[in-house]
């Protein structure tokens, strides 16, 4: 971003937009410097997209940063977080269970938590997933059988042509996929449907979730989550690249875990270009030893450039 447009955005929403360094902003600790700006409430999204619009100035919404590799050259846009009236939870009680009101802030690990301890059911798959429910209905995300889409009643959006509710049917949801990903519209509340269901049984389940991703995936360190979407009528991605022989390998400050060849993680400094490097180095070996073309499940944000074969 030129220092025009930083400048005509710092006067237009006073000591709201800052320099900071994305790295403390992502799961992964990666990623160079932006422009960063809260948004409160529905109103003042509107006005910040207003204003870049006519500035000409790129803007990405980053919830909680899981799923995303920021370049360390950083973010030539602005990048929007939401907080405020985004981070509100209303619960309404009825019939069989719960409607649950939610904003695009609020975490969903915590959602989920609190979902069992009231008696909601659900929401048990989401325990430990770390991002924001917007980020999570944007990637439609899931584990353990369930997925957002299941939940999901209606979402209210902002895009070009305003606010406007869609609902579950015009999300189209798939397998880790959205219609908010091959569009403009920004996720900004969310209607959930959960069951009824018993307390105690709930918080059970969850605790057991929790344990059982504490087993499976290198949580003691920083790390995106799966990198790689799982492809129809192969294995799953984390066999294809443990099958290549690829736990444990490293570029730099990067590694394929040893625990979960799926998550790639930050043992230490690591670089966006070492990420790179290693996801590439998948796909191809993967590609090589069973035919099987990875994609990835992450989100890039930034300039990144492609490593050299055989790197």
């Amino acid at each position: 971003m030129d220092r025009g447009s930083f400048d005509a955005l710092a006067t237009a929403f006073p000591g709201c937009v800052k320099v900071m360094a994305l790295s403390s902003l992502t799961t992964w600790r990666i990623g160079g410097e932006a422009a960063v700006i809260e948004a409160r409430s529905a109103g003042m999204l509107a006005d910040i997209l207003g204003r870049a619009r006519e500035l000409g100035v790129e803007v990405f919404l980053l919830g909680r940063g899981s799923n995303l590799l920021v370049s360390d050259d950083g973010y030539d846009g602005l990048v929007v977080r939401l907080a405020g009236d985004f981070g509100m939870v209303s619960w309404t009680r009825g019939g069989d269970g719960w409607l649950v009101s939610a904003g695009a802030a609020v975490t969903l690990p915590g959602l989920a938590g609190a979902a069992c301890m009231k008696g909601a059911a659900g929401l048990e798959f989401a325990v430990g997933i770390p991002g924001s429910l917007g980020g999570a209905v944007f990637m439609n995300a899931g584990a353990y059988g369930g997925s957002m889409a299941d939940r999901v009643v209606s979402v209210e959006v902002l895009d070009g042509n305003g606010f406007r509710t869609m609902d579950r049917a015009a999300c189209g949801f798939g397998y880790r996929a959205s219609s908010f990903q091959d569009s403009d519209a920004l996720v900004l509340s969310v209607l959930l449907s959960l069951d009824s269901g018993d307390r105690d049984r709930l918080m059970e389940s969850a605790s057991a979730t929790l344990r059982k991703r504490r087993e499976s995936f290198p949580l003691d360190l920083p790390n995106a989550g799966s990198v790689f979407r799982r492809v129809e009528g192969a294995p799953p991605p984390g066999k294809l690249i443990e099958d290549a022989g690829l736990k444990g390998r490293r570029i730099g400050g990067a590694m394929i875990s040893k625990l979960h060849a799926n998550f790639i993680v930050n043992a230490g400094g690591a670089s966006s270009s070492d990420v790179f490097g290693l996801i590439h180095d998948a796909r191809r070996v993967v590609y090589d030893a069973s035919g099987v073309s990875l994609r990835e499940e992450i989100r890039y944000l930034g300039s990144f450039e492609e490593p050299q074969r055989g790197r």
